[in-house]
């Protein structure tokens, strides 16, 4: 459970460096529900897409995306980094 609290604190640290630096404001987040955080990378998603193909001034997103990643896969029970570790360990 402390990997998971370590992942939201994180998350809403990222939030609200990237809710700063953006001309318009993300929602409020929910950290603890799956489905407003899904629906937050898609729209964070479709914000970087289009900020792209407009040449748009928007802050970057790629540290939010994966807090927000890290987390949705911490509520389904999946901690990445340990995976990440016994793939290295394996590798070795």
């Amino acid at each position: 459970m402390e990997r998971i609290r370590e992942a939201q604190e994180h998350l809403k640290n990222e939030f609200e460096i990237y809710n700063n630096a953006a001309s318009k404001k993300l929602p409020p987040i929910a950290i603890n529900d799956v489905a407003s955080l899904e629906v937050m990378l898609e729209c964070v998603t479709r914000r970087e897409s289009l900020g792209q193909t407009k040449k748009l001034g928007l802050p970057p997103s790629t540290k939010l995306k994966a807090a927000i990643a890290d987390t949705l896969l911490l509520l389904d029970n999946f901690d990445i980094k340990i995976s990440k570790d016994k793939g290295a360990a394996e590798s070795k």
